[in-house]
């Protein structure tokens, strides 16, 4: 691990966050989104510029730095990135396109992004994130007020309204012998269709009410 690599990946999660930021920048001014969604994306800039004070700070030490602490701050940066990726996905997809589908355009790429990517979620953990970054002494004792800024940050996306019910974002699908399977750990319906050659088929519905069986042969 290097130095070099921890500063890339600094830079590089900047310019998704930036990227981000523009793309709410560029939402029509009568796009009504819920009240947790606008906070989340009020919230890119102070991010995106704490990120570049990181950067800054690091980057005289971007061939000394010890190993281990390389080794450790790239892992933070790497988890960043994923998570700032997911975030502008669902912005990218959310924000253009007409006004009243923009919740159904949300639902369908969060659903898609899989467990852990309400906006406000995202977030949260993105800025977690950020404040191991400011944490390490070169940049905490330069600006020590950052780690205010970004606890608040994440006591607001702990108390912010869940932006989709819980049960939205957390289907699953495994395909297992070339089989569909359908595992929802919400209320939604669970399909199981099992051996789809010559085999037996088993079929269950209705995971929250009277269960629905019927097997068969195919």
């Amino acid at each position: 691990m290097s130095g070099l690599e921890v500063i890339g990946g600094i830079s590089a999660v900047i310019g998704i966050t930036d990227a981000s930021v523009k793309v709410w920048k560029g939402a029509r001014k009568d796009l009504k989104l819920s009240e947790t969604f606008e906070i989340v994306a009020n919230r890119l800039p102070i991010l995106r510029d704490t990120l570049q004070i990181c950067y800054l700070h690091l980057k005289p030490l971007e061939t000394s730095l010890p190993a281990d602490a390389a080794e450790g701050l790239l892992k933070t940066v790497k988890s960043c990135k994923s998570k700032a990726e997911k975030l502008h996905t669902i912005l990218e997809e959310t924000i253009p396109g007409e006004d009243e589908q923009w919740y159904e355009r949300y639902r369908k790429v969060a659903r898609r992004l899989g467990k852990g990517s309400k906006v406000e979620e995202l977030m949260k953990l993105i800025t977690e994130d950020a404040q191991i970054l400011v944490n390490y002494h070169v940049v905490k004792s330069a600006n020590p007020e950052l780690c205010t800024k970004l606890e608040e940050i994440v006591a607001e996306m702990k108390s912010v309204e869940p932006s989709l019910p819980s049960d939205e974002v957390g289907s699953q699908t495994f395909n297992t012998s070339g089989g569909p399977q359908y595992v929802s750990t919400g209320s939604s319906t669970q399909y199981n269709s099992l051996n789809t050659g010559s085999g037996d088929t088993d079929n269950y519905g209705g995971i929250t009410g009277s269960p629905v069986f019927h097997i068969g042969k195919k």
